[in-house]
């Protein structure tokens, strides 16, 4: 129970498929996979202009802002 809360307090646990923002990137990214052991996630940009971003820390994601 205890490692749930932690993970928790350190940023969102994303799920493949998810839509998010990076705090060290520009844009909306779609999450291509995810390394639970590390914590961190691989992120590609949605509109797919970008290459995969490997190895993202979960606390510098978010969901995306809305406009």
């Amino acid at each position: 129970m205890e490692a749930k809360v932690a993970t928790a307090s350190k940023g969102m646990v994303p799920k493949r498929g998810d839509h998010v923002s990076a705090t060290q990137h520009q844009g909306v990214f779609e999450v291509v996979g995810v390394n639970a052991l590390m914590q961190a996630a691989n992120i590609r940009l949605v509109d797919g202009s970008g290459p995969i971003i490997p190895n993202v820390p979960w606390a510098d994601l978010k969901p995306p802002d809305k406009k």
